[in-house]
């Protein structure tokens, strides 16, 4: 299956007048976010499912994503992909919709990278840059390690895993 991680992109810094849960994506954020959906979108991607963490800045993402891709079914908005995700959530949710041959998940750091660096069994840690998504090819039962397919960051894209994991 072919498997797409994103993470958020930048949101409002926290405040004591604004709770985690209610940062919401900055400007800026919006303007990265859509020009990473854009080079997705030229690499082909055509989500099966849309599946996102409950937290405001990630559905804004996801729904940045889905308007750019003409993604015509809702997002799913799921507690899993809250922080705290991990490789048995990931299990969980291909569990939970296996039908989903495109799965996009967008979510949080340091979870993220985390579950990347996991199912690409990478040595050390990276930099998951907000509003940055992964292409991965993942064997669903999780029998051998992911194949590092690209890297978008903005307009760039990363075809090599040294290079992606090095930013």
């Amino acid at each position: 299956m072919k498997l797409f991680i994103v993470r958020h992109a930048a949101a409002i810094e926290r405040t004591a007048e604004v709770p985690e849960e209610q940062r919401y994506l900055t400007p800026k954020g919006r303007d990265f976010m859509r020009t990473t959906a854009r080079t997705m979108l030229k690499k082909g991607l055509e989500p099966g499912l849309i599946l996102t963490s409950p937290l405001i800045r990630a559905v804004q993402s996801a729904d940045i994503l889905a308007e750019t891709l003409s993604y015509n079914v809702p997002v799913v908005v799921t507690d899993q992909l809250s922080p705290g995700f991990d490789l048995g959530a990931l299990q969980r949710l291909l569990a939970e919709f296996p039908q989903a041959d495109q799965l996009v998940i967008v979510g949080h750091e340091p979870d993220l990278s985390t579950v990347v660096s996991a199912l690409l069994a990478l040595k050390g840690g990276f930099d998951f840059k907000k509003g940055s998504a992964f292409k991965l090819i993942l064997d669903a039962k999780f029998t051998k390690p992911a194949t590092f397919k690209w890297l978008v960051v903005g307009k760039k894209l990363k075809t090599s895993q040294d290079e992606a994991v090095a930013l």
